[in-house]
């Protein structure tokens, strides 16, 4: 009769090597790709955010000067402001606040006995924003503008980059939209 051999077991030696598998080394490069790229997606994000965030602090203070113009049945004004206390005439940047005002003898400026309604103290410094019609925008009590015109939010300092508009029609209709251009 013949014996079968029993088999014979095979013991691995354990590496004693402290470093990564190749696998190892793939996943952690592969993961890094995927936070680098959404880096770049997430800041964009950010910065469509503070635009539209920007824009919509527009909005909301031209309705609020609309409506309080038809409210009072008198002309109410958003002028740049800094303080909250007067108009800025010398700078044609409103991302630092504007104000909203009674005025009824149409100056431009918030003179004594003028009621300040609201003062919005501005908007993120990174954007800028522009008023295309003047110093001011004003409501009769009909709610139409004065002068029609836009403003235009923008990230400071960019090119080619992404914009927001709020138009302000004749009739008084607030008119959002994007497009791409430069902030100067």
């Amino acid at each position: 009769m013949c014996k079968q051999r029993a088999p014979e077991k095979r013991t691995f030696r354990q590496s004693t090597g402290r470093g990564f598998s190749l696998i190892e080394v793939m996943i952690v490069l592969v993961l890094m790709s995927i936070l680098a790229s959404m880096s770049t997606t997430l800041g964009s994000l950010l910065d469509r955010f503070k635009l539209d965030s920007g824009s919509q602090a527009a909005v909301g203070s031209i309705n609020l000067t609309r409506s309080e113009a038809i409210k009072r049945g008198s002309l109410v004004s958003i002028c740049r402001s800094s303080t909250g206390l007067d108009c800025d005439s010398t700078s044609t940047d409103w991302s630092t606040g504007w104000t909203v005002f009674t005025n009824p003898n149409d100056n431009d400026s918030i003179d004594a006995g003028e009621e300040v309604i609201r003062y919005h103290n501005g908007i993120s410094s990174t954007l800028r924003m522009t008023w295309t019609s003047g110093n001011t925008l004003t409501f009769n009590p009909r709610g139409r503008p004065v002068s029609s015109g836009s403003f235009v939010v923008c990230l400071n300092g960019r090119t080619g980059t992404d914009l927001r508009t709020v138009a302000v029609s004749g009739t008084g209709t607030v008119r959002k939209s994007s497009l791409t251009g430069n902030c100067n």
